[in-house]
């Protein structure tokens, strides 16, 4: 399985699994984890950004995290995608 292709799949039909889910809640974990290691993240295209509501050239652990929050909603009011935002803003990813 890779997040991108997982993405892709969820925009064309909007299910995945919840093996699929695991996976991009475990992918998006690893990333919130290690994110003062990474230098850049890689940006996803328009037509899928737009489809999961997110700005123009969001990158695609945003678009994740976009998913799991359709799927997957947290008890809390706070916003898997207002998280990670915060993390690409605090360590100047974005």
């Amino acid at each position: 399985m890779e997040l991108t292709e997982l993405v892709k799949d969820y925009v064309a039909t909007e299910l995945l699994s919840n093996v699929e889910l695991d996976f991009l809640e475990a992918e998006l974990w690893e990333t919130t984890q290690h994110i003062s290691e990474i230098n850049y993240l890689t940006i996803a295209p328009k037509n899928i950004c737009k489809k999961l509501e997110l700005e123009e050239n969001s990158c695609w652990p945003l678009c994740c995290a976009a998913i799991l929050d359709y799927s997957r909603p947290l008890k809390k009011k706070t916003k898997r995608v207002d998280a990670f935002k915060n993390l690409i803003n605090k360590y100047s990813l974005g």
